[in-house]
């Protein structure tokens, strides 16, 4: 609930009890309260744009070792040359 609350208030200063979003204490003047389904519908956008970067490294690494095949490469060339590619 922290990085929904800090996403919605970037530069707003605040803690927070219990990972409660009624428990938030606003220490910058001035700051408006968020709502509880606020926070949930921020913390389902911030879960889908992690899993779509998750899915954007995938099809990257997809498309790196395909194109290194295209060159000839085996998968123990890729493997030696990018131990972290996964091939």
């Amino acid at each position: 609930m922290s990085e929904a609350v800090a996403s919605l208030r970037p530069s707003i200063e605040w803690s927070m009890d219990n990972d409660d979003v009624e428990n938030i204490t606003w220490h910058t003047k001035g700051a408006e309260p968020l709502t509880t389904a606020e926070v949930e519908a921020e913390v389902k956008r911030l879960e889908t744009v992690e899993a779509d970067k998750i899915k954007a490294d995938q099809a990257a690494t997809a498309a790196a070792i395909a194109h290194a095949k295209s060159l000839g490469f085996t998968d123990a060339m890729i493997a030696v040359m990018y131990p972290n590619l996964g091939a």
